[in-house]
């Protein structure tokens, strides 16, 4: 997440259905881009001593769902209400993600997949056309509406899946796994 607040960064190349594909596929897709790698290979860091490993993004992606879950239901609940905020290196490290274990990553998966199937319900109840209308007061990107956090967990998941994969092919374990949002949020 970006540290200094800025505006909410043009994303409009997709649409609803788009965006809320990849939000939906986006459990599946993390197990698929983890699948059949050993411990050592998950808990490497082929990327760089100071990049985490597929293990700690795993437990990253889960951790900003939760923040996610949140910020979502208090959007569409309180309206123009403050949205919490956190430190995810802070989290990574305090919460000791690198030494979890793997049930524990595992309880990870299925909680992201929990959460997205719950919170994906509550989008498709709220009419799209309410979707730029109910905001909330995001710590970086100031006001942001519903559309602008469907557009932000949709892309996160997909910016670490791409992380996995690209360490993935540096370990050279590489996989097919097709771009479902191509363009960065940020």
């Amino acid at each position: 997440m970006q540290s200094k607040k800025q505006q909410f960064p043009e994303y409009s190349a997709y649409s609803d259905e788009q965006l809320l594909t990849a939000y939906l596929t986006g459990p599946d897709r993390l197990r698929q881009a983890i699948k059949d790698l050993a411990e050592d290979e998950l808990k490497a860091r082929p990327r760089g001593p100071e990049k985490w490993s597929i293990h700690e993004l795993v437990q990253h992606v889960f951790d900003s769902e939760l923040q996610g879950a949140f910020r979502i239901r208090k959007v569409i609940a309180e309206p123009g209400a403050p949205l919490p905020g956190y430190d995810q290196d802070r989290w990574t490290q305090r919460l000791g993600h690198q030494q979890a274990s793997a049930d524990e990553r595992n309880l990870c998966l299925d909680g992201f997949l929990a959460i997205r199937e719950l919170t994906a319900k509550l989008f498709k109840s709220a009419p799209s056309t309410e979707w730029d209308q109910l905001k909330g007061a995001h710590p970086d990107f100031g006001e942001v509406s519903l559309r602008n956090l469907l557009q932000l967990y949709a892309d996160h998941s997909e910016r670490h899946i791409e992380h996995i994969l690209e360490s993935r092919k540096l370990l050279g374990r590489g996989i097919e796994l097709p771009q479902l949002l191509p363009i960065r949020l940020y």
